[in-house]
């Protein structure tokens, strides 16, 4: 008796899978056809306003310190370029970046794996309270600059 109810058991579940993994309709979302004229393509186009970037503080305490590491989370879409500033009173500062996408560094720092990592010279700025803007700046194809606004980050450095 217990071997039948097993059998009928097991065969139920094997029924049910294989009617799982049988097409429901001729359409499909989804195929393993190489042939399919289907629009399944990925929109592979850059987009502004995917471009994001995002301190992990919002305010640092710099007092008695020569150097100040910021870091955070960053996106950039699909551009081909892009770099990451830091503005005071609109001004760029010279910059570190700690994990360079590439050997040269240019005052800027790059997104890398969905972060970045850059050291700002704090030893040069007078003491007080900073307002820094962090700013992700792509180009296109066209070598055209695209910034998105809201993806501006402001951290106060207090020194």
């Amino acid at each position: 008796m217990k071997l039948s109810v097993l059998k009928l058991t097991l065969t139920s579940s094997l029924l049910v899978l294989l009617a799982a993994c049988q097409q429901i309709a001729n359409n499909s979302l989804l195929t393993d056809q190489k042939d399919d004229s289907s629009a399944h393509a990925l929109d592979k186009t850059p987009k502004v306003e995917e471009l994001y970037l995002k301190a992990y503080t919002a305010s640092i305490q710099a007092t008695n310190l020569d150097k100040v590491e910021v870091a955070g989370e960053c996106y950039t879409s699909t551009f081909p370029r892009h770099a990451i500033f830091v503005l005071k009173n609109n001004a760029q500062i010279d910059i570190v970046d700690v994990n360079p996408a590439t050997a040269n560094n240019t005052g800027t720092a790059s997104c890398k794996n969905g972060r970045f990592n850059l050291v700002i010279n704090s030893g040069a700025l007078a003491s007080g309270v900073h307002s820094l803007r962090l700013v992700i700046q792509a180009w296109d194809a066209n070598n055209q600059v695209v910034v998105n606004d809201m993806a501006s980050n402001t951290v106060t450095l207090s020194k």
